[in-house]
């Protein structure tokens, strides 16, 4: 069986089939048959054999460098291109981040006149509906693109925003800041009133202004920021009615006579003034729309505390 199985490595080693170890084998055999002297007499196929097995040893040995070279090569390289990537990475983060420093803003403004409303639909698939005299600024260069940041700039607007965990929505309004994810909400800033209103009708928001936290609402709650003063108060409201000029109507419930004024500028264009501080301190309670015209509302403005009214240029003056 011995034989048989040296004579099939000969016949490998002469057809060149023999594999890398078999032919080093047949190699080391016969260099150790030059060495040696051979006996005239018929060689002992035990011994013969265990002169194959001892080479096969002295082969193996020789192969343990060259596997441990291998090893060590492979993890180089490994380190390598470990190394390589995180370069490349750093290199396409810091060239991205370079590019977004470059990038110039573009502004773009949505906006209403009297009586007038308008549905805007952002990137992110949020709804702006802008009631009348309302300026909306948005940067659509850098929306989305880490935060979703538009401004406020003069109005009212609804704002029904897609949820997105990843990208707060953030309204600006004067020293007034909203972040909400995912909710709808009313913000009101109108130049004529001494106070900024934010209205949440569902969700919840977060409120802050001059750097700090003002204050979380939720469903049903409003929040006035009063600007002169830096003062809020947080409030409930009428979610049935806080909206109906999105429908062209608004119900007026103990509002102050500046509230009354933007709502007849809103509807009527007309520019509402009181003659003395009694009368700027007057609340009313009414229905205000554009399908009521403006004398009879006017005789129904002035039924309430029994007030006159004349007109001077383009002003109505109540006393």
């Amino acid at each position: 069986m011995k034989r048989r199985i040296f004579e099939l490595l000969i016949d490998r080693y002469r057809q060149n089939k023999a594999s890398i170890s078999e032919r080093r084998l047949i190699d080391h055999w016969y260099a150790g048959l030059d060495s040696e002297k051979v006996p005239d007499d018929k060689v002992d196929e035990n011994q013969l054999w265990e002169r194959i097995q001892r080479q096969i040893g002295n082969t193996s040995t020789r192969r343990v460098p060259i596997q441990k070279m291998l090893y060590w090569a492979g993890a180089v390289a490994a380190c390598l291109l470990l190394c390589l990537s995180v370069l490349f990475w750093k290199t396409a983060s810091h060239e991205v981040a370079r590019k977004e420093a470059f990038l110039q803003p573009e502004y773009r403004i949505f906006e209403t006149g009297v009586a007038q409303r308008k549905k805007v639909q952002l990137a992110d698939g949020s709804t702006v509906i802008l009631n009348a005299r309302s300026k909306l600024k948005v940067d659509t260069v850098s929306f989305g693109r880490k935060d979703r940041v538009v401004e406020l700039l003069i109005g009212e607007a609804f704002f029904d925003v897609k949820k997105d965990s990843t990208k707060a929505f953030i309204v600006k309004a004067q020293q007034l800041e909203t972040t909400v994810l995912g909710t709808s909400f009313t913000v009101k800033n109108y130049t004529e009133l001494d106070d900024i209103s934010v209205s949440v009708f569902t969700g919840k928001v977060q409120i802050s202004g001059n750097g700090g936290r003002i204050g979380i609402l939720e469903r049903g709650d409003q929040i006035r920021y009063f600007k002169n003063s830096n003062a809020s108060r947080q409030e409930n409201f009428d979610l049935m009615t806080r909206n109906s000029w999105i429908e062209g109507r608004v119900y007026l419930k103990q509002s102050t006579f500046a509230e009354l004024a933007v709502a007849v500028r809103n509807i009527y264009d007309v520019d509402l003034k009181a003659a003395n501080t009694p009368i700027s301190q007057q609340l009313y309670s009414m229905p205000l729309s554009r399908q009521l015209s403006w004398p009879a509302t006017l005789e129904s403005i002035k039924a309430i505390h029994h007030n006159k009214s004349r007109k001077e240029g383009n002003k109505v003056l109540i006393y």
